[in-house]
């Protein structure tokens, strides 16, 4: 498996996703305000990559964010 790094040489450990969730609420106020119950249902067949300019938008170990074409291929030794 290849494995590639940010510009700044840190591990690329994943893609940036948008999950839709279904947050538990108790009740809604007559004015809208929500008192959540504290969990959130994942809905995973909604995950989609986030895209930045029609890229897919990457993340190093650092939680910074880069576009594929900013990646560097990490070398076969290392």
């Amino acid at each position: 498996m290849t494995r590639w790094l940010s510009p700044t040489g840190s591990l690329i450990i994943g893609t940036l996703e948008n999950i839709p969730g279904i947050a538990r609420l108790i009740d809604i106020s007559d004015d809208g305000r929500i008192e959540y119950l504290g969990g959130t249902d994942i809905l995973w067949d909604g995950q989609a990559t986030v895209q930045r300019d029609g890229k897919s938008v990457f993340v190093d170990e650092g939680g910074d964010e880069w576009a594929f074409d900013q990646l560097v291929k990490a070398p076969a030794d290392g």
